[in-house]
């Protein structure tokens, strides 16, 4: 009998069972965890990058840089990343996770629904920066607390730290510049000036950074208008979602 047919036979089984379970390929680092899941897990389907196959998001499964979440009604999603901190993804949310490292810029993506990070103080460089881009603006942050809100428009709201919000143009996104130019992109450190008051709703463009300090909040429209003001303390108090966080930071 020819042994080599049954080990043939028995490769080609697992490779098919491989791709259609979605495993992550070897390749790839793992960069987190799933670290709580409230809710279905079958309401939270992720994608491991380079493959075809959504799967169910299991608890502590590893996370990859690329992977993307998509989470439906009722259901949310912890990712613990390393010991950078926390990134919280609320229902019916379709989000790329896609942080810089030492050796590469890039811009992890909402584009939809809710989410909520607790980031950590990360490497020295300006590019270890965690950005994270909507389909109207763009948030950068080295370590705070804070939440994006997006559909229509983006609304960024800061509970402890500092946030930069910025128009797409000064998106860290590693596709983007590949499609852009192929000449290397040299950015000089960000400079952002201080807190400032727009005079009212809606009334200037965003073309630069605007920072966001703690108890602020900023809104910025698809059409590149933006408005700052005070968290609304009260809508705040009354928000499921920001009281479910906060309890989930208190933990840690």
């Amino acid at each position: 009998m020819n042994k080599t047919k049954p080990l043939a036979l028995f490769a080609t089984i697992l490779l098919t069972f491989s791709v259609f379970k979605g495993f992550a390929p070897a390749q790839l680092q793992s960069i987190g965890k799933v670290n709580f899941i409230l809710g279905n897990k079958n309401n939270i389907q992720v994608i491991h990058p380079g493959y075809r196959n959504w799967l169910s998001a299991s608890l502590y499964s590893p996370v990859y840089h690329g992977d993307r979440f998509k989470t439906k009604s009722e259901s949310r999603c912890e990712i613990k990343l390393a010991e950078k901190g926390t990134i919280r993804v609320g229902e019916n949310a379709d989000f790329i996770l896609r942080p810089a490292t030492a050796t590469r810029r890039s811009s992890s993506v909402l584009n939809s629904g809710r989410l909520w990070a607790s980031i950590k103080g990360l490497l020295a460089n300006d590019q270890s920066r965690f950005q994270i881009r909507t389909p109207t603006a763009v948030c950068s942050v080295r370590g705070t607390i804070y939440r994006i809100d997006t559909d229509s428009s983006t609304k960024v709201l800061v509970y402890a730290g500092e946030v930069d919000v910025g128009p797409l143009s000064l998106a860290d996104d590693e596709t983007n510049q590949q499609q852009q130019t192929p000449q290397p992109i040299i950015r000089q450190p960000i400079q952002v000036p201080g807190p400032t008051q727009i005079p009212g709703p809606f009334e200037v463009s965003l073309e630069d950074w605007v920072r966001i300090i703690a108890g602020q909040q900023i809104e910025v429209r698809a059409d590149g208008k933006y408005h700052k003001t005070e968290i609304n303390k009260q809508a705040d108090a009354e928000d499921d979602w920001v009281s479910w966080n906060k309890q989930r930071d208190a933990l840690k």
